[in-house]
């Protein structure tokens, strides 16, 4: 096998959708990289351009890489080592070239490159144990810069223009790459028929989760994959013709299931342990160290930075679930849509569209005004970063906009082209990471010059994102109510 095939092969394993995501987040990483790079006036200012590329090389070793991992098991199985042997000469190839070409610009700029080229291969080796080991690591990644910057602090460790930065992370990264090994091999003899969940390793997701297979997300299958205690246990109270907004909550299923309180509790205190527990590792660190005395101001950075890592996950992906959930009903050609019409105590036309707005609708939006409140809160409480806490309030309110544009549309029997879904969720998605980035950037203890005058533009990206929902939305209400009924094949 030729060089050109080796380079070609992570992406014929990899999912359409998951390639085009990864040359995006790539793309942007890079840009963003090469922009610090050139207009940034700190003298260190490479050291924030190898974090950003480093952020886009881990998100490549997490998420797109791995498939290969897929493909090497079907061809253990199918008895073809010759194809194993060149996934792991082609991940090889990858490994070397992905640190090497920036490192390369950055020897010709006359940047140093002994601590670069450490943060690159341990965000690299980083990126691909997320992927091989269970999935309730990953659920911890989002609190894990915090986490990091604090044990940073408490340990007195070098950053990593220190010469002791590159000798650590080498260390690092010897004792990982076996160890990545050995799990790689694990997995290989294992195959796919292990069982999935939790407890599986990410990678596993990327041929029947929600990673590359959008339209099983929320399938009955891989909710029956949770653990005992995090099943759904539905309530049915008060459902029955009189109560036809509860009904058709039970027929949609998924996540608009009515449920009890105890299985509410479960679910938001999955949610709450996530937070807490890297939270709590936080503090600990601090106030056994020797920064008590700016512990607050730490925690409070930490709890901004939480909240705004929530927000940039749990704004797309509400619109994403909802979105998805109600596609399978509107637009299958399947007898679910005429039995939710015969569902009895309906009503007449006019009553069943305004029941199904509020069942459809009033979960999501909850939710992201939910997220809004706590922005609103936080923006009360700590006044003297209202402005940082500005910009995820507009997030949730731009996903908001979104998920009633699309509901709407699909309603309405002018559902959003995949294509088009797919944009507007991409455009969500990056005006919320740069509302997280850029306001820490020109806000932050150590202020980038020529990043505040980006923040305007950002705030006008969010306008013309609602306004632009807004106008589709309106759309999709006029075709609504133009229907002689709402439950019709779209």
């Amino acid at each position: 096998m030729n060089l050109l095939q080796l380079l070609q092969m992570p992406w014929q394993a990899t999912q359409h959708g998951l390639r085009w995501l990864s040359l995006v987040v790539l793309a942007l990483c890079s840009g963003g990289a090469v922009a610090i790079g050139l207009f940034a006036d700190n003298p260190d200012r490479w050291v924030g351009s190898v974090v950003l590329y480093g952020l886009g090389l881990a998100y490549l070793w997490a998420i797109f890489f791995p498939s290969s991992l897929l493909v090497a098991m079907d061809a253990r199985q199918l008895r073809v080592p010759r194809i194993q042997r060149q996934i792991v000469a082609s991940l090889l190839l990858y490994g070397v070239l992905c640190p090497a070409l920036p490192l390369v610009v950055m020897g010709a700029a006359g940047m140093p490159l002994r601590g670069a080229a450490a943060l690159l291969v341990l965000c690299s080796s980083g990126g691909l144990a997320i992927a091989l080991l269970p999935r309730y690591v990953a659920a911890f990644m989002g609190m894990a810069p915090s986490l990091m910057h604090a044990l940073w602090l408490r340990l007195n460790l070098p950053g990593i223009s220190d010469p002791h930065f590159a000798t650590g992370a080498a260390w690092i990264v010897l004792a990982l790459l076996p160890a990545l090994a050995w799990r790689w091999r694990q997995l290989l003899r294992a195959g796919p028929g292990q069982p999935l969940g939790w407890s599986a390793p990410m990678v596993l997701q990327f041929r029947n989760g929600s990673w590359g297979h959008w339209g099983n997300l929320g399938d009955q299958r891989q909710l029956r994959l949770r653990p005992a205690w995090l099943q759904l246990q539905p309530n049915l109270d008060g459902v029955g013709p009189g109560a036809p907004y509860m009904t058709l909550r039970v027929a949609l299923g998924g996540w608009y299931m009515p449920q009890t309180l105890r299985s509410y509790i479960r679910q938001l205190g999955l949610v709450l342990a996530i937070v807490a527990v890297p939270l709590a590792c936080i503090v600990a660190l601090v106030l056994l160290g020797d920064r008590q005395a700016h512990a607050a101001e730490i925690l409070r950075g930490s709890l901004i930075g939480a909240l705004s890592s929530f927000s940039i996950i749990a704004g797309p992906m509400t619109c994403l679930i909802s979105l998805q959930w109600l596609r399978k009903r509107w637009q299958r050609a399947n007898a679910e849509l005429p039995l939710l019409a015969l569902l009895p105590g309906l009503g007449d036309s006019e009553r069943v569209k305004r029941q199904l707005l509020r069942a459809g609708l009033g979960l999501p939006l909850g939710l992201h005004a939910l997220l809004a409140l706590l922005a609103v809160a936080a923006m009360l409480y700590w006044r003297s970063h209202a402005n940082l806490l500005l910009f995820p309030l507009l997030a949730q309110v731009g996903s908001a906009a979104v998920t009633a544009a699309a509901v709407l549309n699909l309603f309405g029997g002018r559902a959003l082209r995949l294509w088009m879904t797919g944009m507007v969720l991409v455009t969500t998605f990056v005006l919320t990471l740069l509302s997280m980035l850029l306001p820490v950037m020109a806000w932050g203890r150590h202020p980038v010059v020529w990043v505040a005058p980006w923040l305007p533009a950002l705030g006008a990206g969010w306008l013309l994102l609602v306004g632009a929902m807004v106008w589709l939305g309106r759309r999709g209400w006029h075709d609504l109510m133009q229907r002689p009924h709402p439950f019709l094949t779209n």
